[in-house]
């Protein structure tokens, strides 16, 4: 028998609460229906797996009215739920109990009651309630899943491999969660932090949902290999997006805070905002439990959410409304000579760089921006170039501002004060000639030499006379020009 730690045991129980399971969102009874999202990862982990068919033993069959129970057995049902959700998980068990007396191959009660069992740590009644529910109902990948979590916590874990291999017959995502739960100790908390979710695209990062079924043969003794990269299936409908630029689209992730309305239910007075939470889903009780939303835009959750109303017979019609109250998730860090230093939210999946530092505030000594994307060194901007700082800024980067280093210019000839000058960014040929002092006399030929290509000066000529009179321009003097005023 495999010893499993304390910590183990309670990162599992976490994610093992059941208040919700099997209950259908559109229920009217008090007791029955889902609790309110809860401002932490808490609510995730104490509405975990509601997605259940919707042809649950539990609930009535399709054509009763949400909500009646029919039998004897879903009144102990829905018991059950209430006590588990107050907390008197010994009530709740007792409540279970009695329904399957009365049903006694519901596998949506046999799960719940396992689910109780685990968070009061009877982990042994927990697995024999999983083991019922999936004889009953062979087809529940998420009861196979949590048959394999559970027999790995007691030591089983060639019972586990086995129901990591149905899980890969049923092509079920869950089946690259219970492998790494199998095959890394280290990975656990994580998932077991995640896998209370029950969309399958929330339970892992994508690239595990992606593991071909037909190469992760490790645990059936043929290879040494980790899974490879192959496409998980999923219950929610495909969503198709049309080409667009960063700029216009955002794309929800962890930390946003959702508006979502029913603008064709009557008002239950319940708070509409649903804060993104690890894993990337929100919490929505009427569809059912968690919704993977992370990665997409506010009108492609509002499909997912329409798909999933109906999938689970819960609404045909119904009209919902998608916004983003609060954004968290898209990140930059500005520092440096600036007035507001700090994090900066993006509104866009990319935004122009001078809309970063308008809202920082350039300080007046402000000379370059540095951006550093992914760990590495990116270019450095001049903040008089107009034209860089329409560079797009991405989430996760670093934005520092720096101060220019310091500059000159020199100027000779007829001039009063001659000599090395410090350049100021915008200094035209004029103002140049006054700062040091003007000409001596009535002089109005002036040269200009500059670095040009392989290191060879530039010179060109300018009439200052000309310049005054407005025939021709003021020209912008640039660092290490050399000024020459000669008659």
């Amino acid at each position: 028998m495999k010893v499993i730690s304390v910590t183990l045991l309670s990162l599992l129980v976490a994610c093992s609460s059941v208040e919700s399971f099997g209950q259908s969102a559109d229920s009217q009874k008090p007791l029955a229906s889902s609790p309110q999202p809860r401002k932490s990862q808490e609510s995730l982990s104490q509405n975990t797996l509601r997605s259940a068919p919707k042809s649950s033993p539990e609930r009535p069959e399709p054509g009763a009215v949400p909500g009646d129970p029919t039998t004897a057995a879903q009144k102990h049902y829905d018991s059950a739920l209430a006590f588990s959700e107050a907390g008197r998980l010994d009530e709740a068990i007792a409540a279970f109990k009695q329904s399957l007396k009365l049903k006694p191959e519901a596998a949506q009660t046999h799960f719940s009651l396992g689910m109780t069992y685990s968070k009061s740590k009877a982990y042994k009644e927990a697995l024999d309630s999983f083991k019922k529910a999936v004889r009953y109902r062979p087809e529940w990948a998420e009861a196979h899943f949590r048959l394999g979590v559970m027999s790995y916590v007691l030591g089983k874990k060639d019972l586990s491999n086995d129901e990591y291999k149905k899980l890969l017959q049923t092509n079920s995502p869950l089946a690259a969660v219970l492998y790494r739960i199998i095959k890394d100790d280290s990975f656990l908390p994580d998932v077991l932090q995640s896998v209370s979710a029950s969309d399958p695209l929330a339970v892992a990062p994508r690239s595990e949902l992606e593991a071909s079924s037909n190469q992760s043969t490790e645990l059936q003794g043929n290879s040494t290999e980790r899974p490879a990269n192959t496409t998980a299936t999923t219950t929610v409908e495909p969503i198709v997006t049309a080409p667009t630029t960063l700029t216009e689209i955002y794309k929800v992730g962890v930390g946003d805070i959702l508006d979502v309305r029913f603008l064709n239910s009557v008002s239950t007075g319940r708070s509409t905002l649903f804060t993104v939470v690890g894993g990337g889903v929100i919490d929505l009780p009427v569809a059912g439990g968690p919704i993977s939303v992370a990665g997409l835009t506010t009108d492609e959750i509002q499909t997912r959410v329409v798909n999933e109303l109906k999938r689970r017979a819960i609404s045909d019609s119904a009209q919902i409304s998608v916004g983003v109250r609060q954004y968290g998730s898209h990140s930059v860090q500005v520092n440096g000579l600036v007035a507001s230093p700090g994090t900066r939210f993006l509104r866009r999946e990319a935004v122009p760089l001078f809309v970063v530092l308008s809202e920082s505030q350039l300080r007046n000594d402000a000379g370059h921006v540095v951006i550093m994307r992914g760990g590495s060194q990116g270019q450095t901007l001049d903040v008089s170039n107009t034209t860089a700082l329409n560079m797009l800024v991405l989430p996760g980067d670093v934005i520092t501002v720096t101060g220019r280093a310091q500059e000159f210019y020199f100027i000779a000839g007829k001039i009063n004060y001659p000599g090395q000058k410090y350049f100021q960014p915008g200094i035209t040929l004029l103002q140049a000639i006054l700062a040091a002092g003007g000409v001596r006399q009535n002089e109005s030929i002036v040269e200009i030499s500059r670095d040009g290509e392989a290191g060879r000066l530039v010179t060109t000529r300018y009439n200052l006379k000309q310049i005054k009179s407005g025939e021709v321009g003021d020209p912008k003097v640039q660092p290490g020009d050399r000024i020459e005023v000669l008659k």
